[in-house]
């Protein structure tokens, strides 16, 4: 097959990550700012309250949106003269749909406060969090707009605002008007509320009264085993809290929980690329299926050389992040840090692996390979934990999303096949793996002696990825001229 030039597909999906990182670094930054004046505020125990209530409220957070962010994208670039139309029904659907659910849980919120934290003085807690669930859901669905137009800037200015203001008042009811956890959950509340006005507003010309019930049929269907998909993925990537809270305590969900603030690190990138990465592809797709089969598999490799990368870097240095953001009853979290990011290496990378599911609308595999790894992480924990606590659970999910992504790409392969350079995955792969497995070994020494060792390590990792063909001197000449042209372009 004669080689397309894939420099502008390059080009433009770094430049719409970047733009939807820094809306999304602005959340992280101020998380990471507020680290220290929070954990002298809470205990671990109490960010064991708020992490439980979150994962209550992302599960409802899968029945609101119903599947329907990924079916709006196949709908709009399939349908290109209709898409006011699938926007407008995807709107009026969700805000119906959602208001009613939230109406339901609201009233079972002192049951749910009882189920889930043994004492019902949490109720008003789960009230604030349902409503901010429904308010961030009509923000969701402006973010989508953005990114369907390719509105990365608008985007990244909602995010920001969103955080910004959320933060904020959360500051300002916790640290100043002393309300504890009630400030905190008011704090995201009305920030949250005056975002929603914001994003509602600038997709104002999007919406209309205009109704297609055929579209949103497709997208009620498309959603509808997307929705069991999300359910299973709420099981293997939440149902952990639940197994630590029940084999040990709070304090070790609160441990467990900082580590994963720490691991989503690669989220935070994931979450950037995600959100260029779905537009671009499907827009590749639909125009050229050439560069689509071109493309991706090149893609997948660069993806997986940056993110394992970026594992290995915040693996090595948990510790050290540790102690710059937290006190010292929170260091004890350094441990779970390795595994997690491993597993939120092969969590993003489900994002490549399911494309030829998606694309084909076979949801139904999503929804079954996803369940199958929901059981398999619900064994592994109930093996895991209550010999290993957090650790066994840190495992436990990276075993799960690992046979996730294998699952989902062999399937994938059927409906789209793709051609991937497999050695260079696995050389990066093994290497990653066993600098974060046994890097920890080395390091029982002093503060500076284990910091000289780390740096170390990294060094020869970085040396390896070129003495052993992950990355070729081709590639860095390509990453040269892809980067003149991206810094081209941003000025």
């Amino acid at each position: 097959m004669k080689k397309i030039s894939l420099e502008k597909y390059f080009v433009g999906l770094s430049k719409d990550s970047l733009i939807y990182g820094l809306g999304n670094a602005v959340l992280r930054l101020l998380a990471l700012i507020t680290a220290p004046i929070f954990t002298r505020i809470f205990v671990p125990a109490d960010y064991g309250v708020i992490s439980l209530i979150a994962s209550v409220i992302s599960f409802l957070s899968i029945f609101l949106v119903f599947g329907m962010d990924n079916a709006i994208f196949v709908s709009y670039y399939q349908y290109k003269k209709e898409r006011k139309e699938i926007i407008s029904s995807a709107f009026w659907f969700l805000f119906s749909w959602g208001m009613l659910l939230v109406i339901v849980f609201s009233l079972l919120s002192g049951t749910l406060s009882s189920l889930i934290l043994k004492t019902d003085a949490y109720k008003i807690l789960f009230l604030i969090t349902l409503a901010t669930a429904f308010f961030n859901l009509l923000i969701s669905l402006s973010k989508v707009v953005y990114r369907l137009e390719f509105r990365a800037k608008t985007f990244a200015i909602i995010a920001g605002l969103n955080a910004i203001l959320a933060t904020g008042l959360t500051i300002l009811f916790v640290v100043y008007l002393h309300k504890g956890l009630m400030g905190y959950f008011e704090g995201q509340l009305i920030g949250t509320i005056v975002t929603m006005f914001v994003a509602l507003f600038l997709i104002r010309n999007n919406l209309s009264f205009s109704f297609s019930y055929p579209r949103l049929k497709e997208m009620v269907l498309f959603g509808s085993m997307v929705v069991p998909a999300s359910l299973s993925f709420f099981v293997f990537d939440l149902s952990d809290r639940f197994f630590i809270n029940h084999y040990r305590n709070l304090t070790e969900l609160g441990l467990y929980s900082i580590g994963i603030n720490i691991a989503s690190l690669i989220a935070f990138f994931s979450y950037a690329l995600g959100q260029a990465w779905s537009p671009q592809v499907m827009k590749i797709y639909f125009d050229s299926r050439k560069v689509f089969n071109q493309f991706v598999p090149r893609f997948f490799v660069y993806y997986l050389i940056f993110f394992f990368t970026l594992a290995t870097v915040i693996a090595t240095f948990g510790e050290e992040i540790l102690r710059i953001f937290t006190t010292p009853k929170y260091y004890s979290a350094a441990t779970v840090i390795g595994p997690l990011v491993i597993a939120m290496v092969f969590s993003a990378s489900n994002q490549i692996t399911s494309l030829g599911i998606t694309l084909s609308r076979k949801t139904k595999f999503l929804a079954f390979y996803t369940a199958c790894a929901a059981v398999l992480n619900i064994c592994l924990n109930f093996l895991l934990i209550p010999k290993y606590g957090m650790i066994g659970a840190a495992w436990a999910t990276a075993s799960s999303y690992l046979f996730l992504t294998i699952t989902y790409f062999l399937n994938s392969q059927k409906f789209i096949h793709l051609k991937i350079d497999w050695s260079k995955i696995l050389k990066i792969t093994v290497l990653s793996l066993t600098v974060i497995i046994v890097g920890p070994i080395f390091c029982h020494y002093s503060f500076w002696q284990n910091f000289s060792i780390k740096i170390f390590e990294i060094l020869v990792f970085i040396s390896l990825l070129y003495l052993i063909g992950v990355i070729e001197k081709q590639e860095i000449d390509y990453l040269k001229i892809i980067l003149k042209r991206f810094l081209k372009r941003s000025t």
